[in-house]
């Protein structure tokens, strides 16, 4: 990927740099040196810095003194407490959104059609980017800005945290796709008490799994998906 000056640059490096740490090729705990990233993809340092706080807002890294910036470990403790947030908001969100009156589905059916492509070809990191861009579309129906910031915010954690579950032998990638079907199909009935419900059992298996595979990678067991 090239990248060229522009008012999102350190998004866009912050976007690059926070796929490899989801997807497990920048391991917790791994320096991420600025100026060796500005190098490799023709920036300033400047833009690495600003993409670099950008991904430490996102808990993909920590900024520590004499260290720069460091991968985040995962641990379960925060595994179950991302996935407490991320439940909280999005039983919110999708139930504000299932409020918008008139609400235009067509985004949203594109998006769980390009996530069953992915699931068709056992591409775990489309599935992911799917569910991203499922979010992402209702941010920009609900127009909520508050909210929608803080979903946002906490996402990249949130995928981080299926990658996770994706090494897990319970996995299947089917889930994702049935849960965001039965969620948009939710979300269109206005049935807000559903939408809760399949928000709540959707993140509370992932996390099981993201957990088991945290508790059983010392041992070999298994651990996140190969890349």
């Amino acid at each position: 990927m090239e990248f060229s000056a522009s008012a999102s640059l350190s998004e866009r490096i912050a976007d690059r740099l926070g796929a490899d740490i989801i997807a497990g090729r920048l391991k917790p705990e791994a320096r991420i040196q600025e100026l060796k990233v500005a190098g490799a993809l023709g920036v300033s340092r400047g833009s690495v810095r600003e993409a670099l706080l950008l991904l430490e807002r996102r808990h993909l890294v920590q900024l520590l003194p004499r260290r720069g910036a460091v991968v985040t470990r995962v641990k379960p403790a925060a595994v179950a407490e991302c996935s407490e947030l991320l439940t909280e908001l999005q039983s919110l969100f999708f139930c504000k959104l299932a409020q918008v009156p008139g609400l235009d589905v067509e985004p949203f059916e594109r998006v769980v059609q390009e996530m069953a492509t992915a699931v068709q070809n056992g591409d775990v990191a489309g599935v992911l980017e799917s569910r991203r861009t499922f979010t992402s579309a209702g941010v920009a129906a609900l127009e909520t800005h508050h909210l929608g910031q803080l979903l946002e915010g906490l996402q990249p954690a949130g995928l981080r945290l299926a990658h996770l579950a994706s090494g897990h032998p319970e996995f299947d990638l089917r889930d994702g796709l049935r849960f965001h079907q039965t969620l948009l199909r939710a979300v269109v009935d206005g049935d807000l008490g559903h939408i809760r419900e399949l928000v709540r059992a959707f993140n509370a298996r992932e996390c099981r799994l993201a957990v088991a595979c945290l508790e059983t990678r010392g041992n070999g067991s298994y651990g996140e998906r190969p890349h």
